[in-house]
């Protein structure tokens, strides 16, 4: 496989059009089918230290999954109700208003919801929450606001996350901070903070060396740069970090971690909730199946549309496109499920998502197989990564590789710095809290 994937990983180092990537396939059994870092952690600094499996890196929204089997191991110690109003663990969380509209001079018009936020509704990105750089609506309230956009990361204060509504809660799917809520919750819950809930429950005892919520001297020197990419395919670094002191540790992206590392996390939750080779069991055989690999929003009652569709109000954060196009999808507990088998690798009832600094990852129980491939490189759904990406699950599955970026039969679309038309809004990057 080596053999296969070498020359394309290479190339596309090589072409300077990302700073480097690592990538990471196993088998259900802890086999390693592909292990390899490529570049270095500063875009044309030779000096620099090589990019490894073993490189920290900021995994953006691959906390995510981190913070729902958190939340799902409560769950299952009766802690937690999935039907319960996510009031009862956070009140404050009964202040945040929908918007309705907009005045004339630009302020929102903001009513109470009809509906309380279900702690499912958390869990499935249907309580009506958005980011503000995929949705105008909440970036035009930030502005309005004057808060600083897409400071999720970089800030982290409770303004990120109390902006309003864009839909009743449970009525349709949207992505957004409704994760980083429910971390505050397994947070009061466990009366732990979430910081120190995973470090105990998941981290400490899977042996991750690199994930946490921040980096040691060590891991700092060794830090996978965050780099910025324009039109041209130019890239510049960046000085970008978590935040050092965050008011909140917010579940969607709190952590650092590795290739190695998060491909070990998501082995255990790929063999059953239990890793192969320790033994350390994160989640209940019967909760893997029916909350992660599963698609729950017919539960919810709401449709699948928009899942997986990748929209942009500022593009220098994110492009354009769409994952798995033409395969019906759906989400669990845990991320994108495929309803149905992807032409050129996993299998239905597979589960996967994403990183905004091009971190991706799948998991396929039923054909006993993972993935995960990071970068550091903004903006989101990178045209060159994705491409990797798709060429890694090809080779696990014995397909044969795309000739070209994107073609039909790949499991993404797009990855163009386009806006969508309907999003007029335009940040320059000194507006941004990043």
């Amino acid at each position: 496989m080596e053999a296969q994937l070498d020359p394309i990983f290479q190339k596309t180092v090589d072409s300077k059009r990302i700073p480097g990537v690592a990538a990471v396939a196993l088998d259900v059994n802890g086999n390693y089918l592909f292990s390899k870092g490529y570049g270095n952690i500063v875009a044309g600094d030779e000096t620099s230290s090589k990019v490894t499996t073993e490189t920290p890196a900021m995994i953006w929204s691959c906390t995510k999954l981190v913070t729902c089997v958190a939340a799902l191991q409560l769950v299952e110690q009766g802690k937690i109700n999935l039907n319960d109003p996510a009031s009862k663990y956070v009140p404050k969380i009964k202040d945040i208003q929908l918007v309705k509209g907009w005045n004339d001079d630009g302020s929102p018009v903001l009513v109470a919801p009809e509906k309380e936020i279900l702690v499912l509704h958390l869990f499935t990105h249907t309580a009506g929450m958005a980011y503000d750089f995929f949705h105008p609506d909440i970036l035009k309230w930030r502005i309005a606001k004057d808060q600083p956009p897409v400071a999720y990361a970089t800030r982290s204060s409770m303004e990120e996350y109390t902006s309003p509504l864009i839909f009743e809660p449970g009525s349709r799917w949207e992505y957004g901070v409704s994760i980083d809520w429910l971390g505050l919750i397994v947070g009061q819950v466990s009366g732990l903070g979430l910081a120190e809930y995973v470090d105990q429950h998941i981290v400490q005892p899977l042996g991750l060396k690199n994930t946490g919520l921040k980096l040691s001297a060590e891991q700092g020197n060794n830090f996978f740069t965050v780099h910025t990419k324009d039109a041209d395919g130019n890239l510049t670094s960046t000085p970008l970090r978590l935040a050092e002191d965050p008011e909140v540790v917010g579940g969607g992206h709190y952590l650092y971690s590795s290739c190695d590392d998060y491909a070990q996390f998501l082995l255990a939750l790929t063999n059953n909730g239990t890793h192969p080779k320790s033994s350390v069991t994160l989640l209940k055989p019967e909760t893997v199946k029916k909350y992660i690999f599963t698609d729950m929003l017919p539960e919810v009652g709401c449709s699948n549309e928009g899942v997986g569709t990748i929209p942009s109000t500022v593009p220098a954060v994110s492009c354009t496109g769409e994952m798995l196009p033409g395969v019906s999808k759906g989400w669990s507990l845990g991320g994108l499920v495929n309803n149905e088998s992807v032409l050129n690798g996993r299998s239905k009832g597979s589960t996967a998502w994403a990183g905004l600094g091009n971190c991706y990852f799948w998991m396929d129980p039923s054909a006993g197989k993972l993935g995960f491939v990071v970068s550091a490189v903004l903006p989101f759904f990178d045209k060159d990564v994705l491409h990797l990406a798709d060429a890694l699950e090809r080779a696990v599955y014995g397909k044969p590789m795309a000739k070209e970026a994107g073609e039909s039969g790949s499991n993404f679309e797009g990855g163009n710095s386009k806006v969508d038309s309907h999003e007029i809004l335009m940040l320059s990057s000194s507006k941004t809290g990043w």
